[in-house]
């Protein structure tokens, strides 16, 4: 269950009643920010907004969340207002869940004009108080979306309908685990746990995807074998949704399978309100977002990854895109989810390699950022080849914070989140001379790293000793050491011309990305073609 539960929404529409009720059922402790502000200053809200004025009781306001957010295990119905205020979205959603319950203006109209004790309201006609409320919710809508799921309040008693459908929804939000938040000021969701696939439901209605959208699950033949019934599932809660699959493979990531998708959704009449669920690994993410984003102008997704690999890396971000002759991912969009749903259970049917891809990704994670998690894959190599929960929910949820926090300082990759490609540039060059068969995304990259590691050392960026446990951490995981042991051949003339074409080159200037030392990486096009190749020799 979330550390604290906030109830945010307009006056009058159930945040202290829907929340003492909440604590009760929760046996939690019940604050309301209005009442702390009141005892606090010995004036009631109507008395400081008449006295001191809206801005001096918005910083009693920030003062009293920010008290109320250092305590464990709360429910907290705020005020109205509480979250035009961006200070208090980012304490309240570091601290907790925030929960809107919204209304119709009418029905606001009527409970406000049961009391005079509303100052923004106070001594309007029922026609005059109407209309206002309707300006200020039109001026609210912005924030009040910031919340990460809304509750229709409209019904009286809140305990027989409004109560229930919180502790429903409570049942998939508890696994929060983080949040990618945009400059843009677009947020969305990441869940992490196990047996969390059930709940799609409630994630699609606290979305508000369900009712309102046609749904369609896209998944490949393998996932659609090796999780029918998983698949069946998701279908029925989805509102008896169809399924697309797409044929398994790096190779379907390509215009010509794409168009199936497109034309499929066209014959049957999907609308700009449908919804594509991509239900997965990284290539059906990609070919699904893609196809999201550019279906009539752009449509609703979410990412539920069936892989390691694709929860900790393409699932979250928004890249989407599909390969062409001349290189991978060319062809695609920046567009992201409306949320992402990683159910750790459908790990127990993926293969060994795939895992082992996956692990790849997750040490890129502290070479590029953090390393103190870095040192603690050093510490669990066992626990996480043993599949032990425990070690794979944290793992996943660490991978996932720091690139949710790259990603939501740069979404379109112009400066910081250049360094999510470490050992790729190297691993992209592998994986098209070998016609994307031969090797895994994440096999390659963890290849790619291990070139990238001896370039930086070869250019004096970091030591011999932390070239060493990078790669010894890579041997653990059971990451390739070199090309020859996967009975592949590769000039070193074909890797560099193969490097030229990826996309992370810029008017034929190359670019690296290159640790300096565990946990901090820079962007350099300083190296040189010879020790790019010298560094290269290091895995053929």
């Amino acid at each position: 269950m979330p550390d604290n539960i906030y109830f945010t929404g307009f006056m009058a529409s159930g945040k202290t009643r829907i929340g003492k009720l909440l604590a009760e059922h929760l046996k939690r402790d019940y604050m309301d920010s209005d009442a702390l502000i009141v005892k606090r200053t010995g004036k009631s809200i109507a008395e400081i907004f008449e006295q001191d004025g809206e801005a001096k009781f918005r910083e009693l306001e920030k003062e009293a969340i920010r008290e109320i957010s250092q305590k464990k295990k709360m429910v907290v119905s705020l005020g109205g207002g509480a979250i035009t205020q961006s200070e208090n979205v980012h304490t309240v959603k570091n601290s907790g869940i925030l929960v809107c319950m919204r209304a119709d203006p009418e029905v606001l109209c009527e409970r406000i004009g049961r009391s005079n004790s509303r100052p923004l309201m106070a001594g309007l006609e029922p026609e005059a108080r109407l209309e206002k409320i309707k300006t200020m919710l039109a001026e609210r809508e912005k924030f009040y979306s910031l919340a990460d799921f809304s509750i229709d309040s409209n019904e009286s008693p809140p305990e027989e309908r409004v109560l229930p459908l919180i502790l429903e929804a409570l049942k998939l939000w508890e696994h929060l685990t983080a949040r990618v938040e945009l400059s843009s000021g677009e947020c969305y969701p990441i869940f992490i746990g196990k047996n969390i696939l059930k709940h799609i439901n409630i994630l699609l209605k606290t979305l508000k995807l369900l009712p309102q959208n046609d749904m369609l699950v896209c998944t490949d033949s393998n996932i659609a074998k090796k999780q029918k019934e998983n698949l069946k599932m998701l279908c029925k809660k989805a509102g008896e949704s169809k399924s697309f699959i797409f044929p398994a493979g790096e190779n379907s990531k390509q215009l010509e399978v794409l168009n199936r998708l497109w034309t499929f959704m066209l014959k049957h009449r999907y609308s700009r309100k449908s919804c594509l669920l991509q239900f997965s690994g990284g290539v059906v993410g990609d070919m699904a977002g893609f196809a999201a984003a550019t279906y009539q102008r752009g449509i609703s997704f979410v990412q539920i990854p069936t892989s390691l690999l694709a929860m900790v890396d393409s699932s979250v971000g928004g890249k989407v895109a599909i390969n062409h002759t001349e290189g991978k991912n060319m062809i695609g969009a920046f567009y992201q989810p409306k949320g992402v749903m990683c159910d750790l259970a459908v790990l127990k049917t993926l293969p060994k390699e795939e895992f082992r891809a996956g692990l790849a990704e997750i040490v890129k994670y502290g070479i590029i950022y953090d390393c103190d998690f870095f040192e603690w894959l050093e510490k669990n190599a066992s626990a996480i080849l043993a599949k032990e929960i425990a070690a794979l929910r944290y793992m996943v949820k660490r991978s996932c914070e720091i690139k949710a926090a790259v990603v939501g300082i740069d979404e379109h990759e112009l400066g910081l989140r250049a360094i999510l490609n470490y050992g790729h540039t190297f691993g992209h060059a592998i994986e098209k001379l070998t016609d994307y068969n031969k090797f895994s995304h994440g096999l390659a990259v963890g290849l790619g790293m291990r070139v990238a590691g001896r370039l930086s050392v070869i250019t004096g960026r970091w030591s011999e000793n932390e070239e060493s446990r990078q790669n010894e951490l890579l041997n653990k995981f059971r990451i390739p050491r070199t090309l020859k042991e996967c009975k592949v051949e590769l000039s070193l003339k074909s890797l560099w011309s193969a490097m030229g074409a990826d996309k992370k080159t810029d008017k034929q200037t190359r670019f690296y990305i290159l640790p300096l030392r565990i946990g901090e990486v820079e962007k350099t096009a300083e190296p040189t073609k010879e020790q790019v190749l010298e560094a290269f020799e290091a895995v053929i």
